[in-house]
């Protein structure tokens, strides 16, 4: 999969393509319906199969303050877009500068002008251009002009909902991540480095890798889960605590893994964990002896849920 960036658009002069348009963040079940048709159009129409997505998130840069975080990083979304056959990733800048266009001149100037769309595949609630002004009619009407097909997908529906990133943010903000997997058609997936914490989990006899974040991940509620660490294409059991630590003085937002069957030095390593199963809530314990009693059920029941 070739992957190109907005700067470069000018320089693509690639064949026609089918493009599937949208912020596809977690490219969950829903939008992976949407990339199946795109790539089955393509065969169909001996074209080639495109994404055109947007970095950062449309919401980080219209809605900062309202935004919970997003899905997956610019790196997995790569990663999966690979191992579905795309064979063009068009990675828009999003600013609000760019906000500001409208509609029919990002078709012009975008679609049709840069990127040589054939056709185009989206969503039943795709809207585009300056405030969401342009929709699926306005995109048919300019289909007809500049000589494009339009395929409108319907919703992917689970439980009789529609599958939406906003309702798996939702979900994970709550702690309800056995609920995501249905959704994403995998599990969630965060991705850090491994840094210096204060050593309390080793004083314990439970040493922790403390994960630091590049990408402004959805978190879960603060709590303890079960779930699955990856370490150099290995996975392995863990338990994570996510929170303040309310036991300790020192305060601070951390997320703390407990990896079962692990042995190593993990400092500055990449990892990823993947939220399970809540398994409860953080407590303030008055003795440490509490604490550890209440790590060691929270190692078993992680055992008994994953392993």
């Amino acid at each position: 999969m070739d992957v190109i960036y907005s700067r470069q658009f000018q320089k693509f002069s690639g064949p026609p393509a089918v493009l599937a348009i949208g912020s596809f963040d977690g490219i969950h079940l829903g939008h992976q319906k949407i990339i199946d048709k795109t790539t089955s159009l393509a065969r169909d129409k001996k074209l080639i199969s495109g994404l055109l997505s947007f970095q950062p998130h449309p919401r980080q840069v219209l809605q900062p303050d309202k935004v919970q975080g997003v899905l997956i990083s610019q790196e997995q979304k790569i990663e999966i877009l690979e191992s579905l056959n795309i064979d063009y990733f068009f990675c828009q800048e999003f600013t609000r500068e760019f906000a500001r266009q409208n509609f029919a001149d990002f078709v012009e100037s975008v679609l049709y002008s840069r990127l040589n769309a054939a056709h185009i595949v989206v969503g039943e609630d795709f809207s585009f251009g300056r405030g969401g002004t342009g929709d699926v009619r306005d995109l048919k009407s300019l289909g007809k002009k500049y000589d494009f097909g339009v395929t409108i997908h319907p919703a992917v529906k689970n439980g009789g909902e529609k599958i939406s990133s906003t309702r798996i943010r939702k979900l994970i903000s709550q702690g309800r991540v056995e609920k995501v997997q249905n959704l994403l058609g995998r599990f969630y997936e965060i991705r850090g480095k491994v840094v210096h914490g204060q050593g309390r989990g080793k004083k314990l006899g439970f040493p922790t890798a403390n994960l630091s974040l590049k990408t402004d991940y959805v978190l879960p509620q603060n709590g303890v889960y079960a779930g699955f660490v990856r370490y150099r294409d290995r996975r392995f059991a863990g338990a994570a605590n996510f929170g303040e630590n309310p036991t300790f003085s020192s305060k601070g937002y951390s997320i703390e893994i407990y990896i079962l069957d692990l042995d190593e030095e993990l400092y500055n390593e990449k990892i990823s964990f993947s939220p399970v199963k809540f398994i409860r809530p953080e407590e303030k314990f008055s003795r440490k002896e509490e604490l550890v009693e209440r790590i060691k059920q929270d190692i078993l029941y992680t055992r008994k849920v994953l392993c």
